[in-house]
């Protein structure tokens, strides 16, 4: 008998959708629900860049918008693309804006985004803005 574990997998395009409540521990599940779903599709590697990145931008959402955000995680043969998207009004401050200061304990997000993602932007639409980040898996690109 065939188990998930076991089973073939799906074509490399595929997509899932979280619907995240605005609350302190959006960022916790959304990391652990990350994590999960990597493993399933044989993407571990990922994890831990796509969990740090993904944290950064649900964090952002929490702070700056005063309703639920919705993350999307999309698969193509090439990438794989997670977005944040928010209710809350203007776009993020670019990785270009001028760095906190030592001692400051916050500011730094989009810089760990930046840094750390193949790709990153900000779609903004009459409701609100995705912000995403992909990555590109190693030795598949």
């Amino acid at each position: 008998m065939r188990t998930p574990e076991t089973a073939e997998l799906p074509d490399s395009h595929w997509s899932y959708g979280f619907l995240i409540p605005h609350d302190p521990r959006a960022a916790s599940v959304v990391r652990a629900a990350l994590r999960a779903l990597l493993r399933a599709t044989r993407l571990g590697c990922l994890a831990d860049t796509v969990e740090l990145l993904a944290s950064e931008l649900v964090t952002n959402a929490y702070r700056h918008s005063p309703t639920d955000a919705y993350v999307n995680v999309e698969r193509t043969p090439e990438t794989l693309t997670v977005s944040v998207w928010d209710h809350g009004p203007g776009t993020p401050a670019s990785s270009e804006a001028p760095r906190p200061s030592d001692d400051a304990e916050s500011g730094r997000g989009l810089g760990i985004v930046d840094a750390c993602a193949d790709e990153w932007g900000v779609r903004e639409d009459p409701y609100g803005k995705a912000v995403w980040f992909s990555v590109m898996p190693k030795g598949e690109a």
